[in-house]
């Protein structure tokens, strides 16, 4: 029998088309730390939440969920505008993700769950190829590139360089009216041959989040 695994159906997927994104990976930073301590289904329960949460905040800056991948979360901005738009979308998601969490935090994980959650996002921009593929009966969206591993592997970096927000350069150039000097640095990241210019545009683990409810409870 012929094995048809690996044929394609050239009616069952869109061509691959180059084009120009904002891309985005964002990770909860110690959730193996809560699947030990809480219950699995809670766990569930507050992960859902979030990124109930994540995937209206990109929706309402033009950006698209690729995937979601246990507690990772993969994002495309630009499929509609063009590029610099697309980044500065992002960058905007991205703080108000943050802004979320704070909010999460207060509310839920510090009162609830016995500390704080954490997010670290890797930010890039650059060309890729975007199409569909079905796998089953629904349509998924491909995105491919290595654009996609810088981002993937800047989101992975944010742990050592204790940043929770690392963005390429090539990004950052990108970004309008952002005034705030940010600093830049040269990294290896795994897998990628070529050294990068990046820009630490977070904060240190942990410390927004302490600042929140320090002056939360004093008023």
């Amino acid at each position: 029998m012929e094995n048809n695994y690996f044929m394609l159906n050239p009616n069952s997927a869109a061509p691959d088309q180059e084009q120009e994104l904002a891309i985005m990976f964002l990770d909860i930073r110690n959730f193996t730390g809560l699947m030990e301590s809480q219950p699995g289904q809670t766990v569930i329960q507050i992960v859902r939440r979030l990124f109930t949460a994540f995937g209206q905040i990109v929706k309402k800056f033009e950006g698209r969920v690729v995937e979601i991948a246990g507690d990772s979360l993969y994002i495309v901005f630009g499929l509609q505008t063009e590029l610099k738009v697309a980044v500065n979308n992002a960058y905007q998601a991205a703080q108000v993700m943050f802004h979320t969490v704070n909010l999460f935090n207060e509310a839920y994980a510090e009162p609830y769950y016995g500390g704080p959650l954490e997010i670290g996002m890797g930010l890039h921009a650059g060309k890729v190829f975007v199409g569909e593929f079905r796998l089953g009966s629904a349509p998924q969206l491909s995105v491919m590139g290595l654009p996609v591993n810088i981002a993937s592997r800047l989101q992975a970096k944010t742990r050592e360089l204790d940043n929770d927000l690392i963005i390429s350069e090539d990004a950052y150039q990108l970004l309008v009216n952002e005034q705030t000097i940010v600093q830049q640095q040269t990294v290896q990241l795994q897998g990628i041959r070529q050294e990068q210019q990046v820009r630490l545009a977070g904060k240190s683990y942990g410390t927004q989040q302490n600042l929140d409810y320090l002056l939360a409870i004093s008023g």
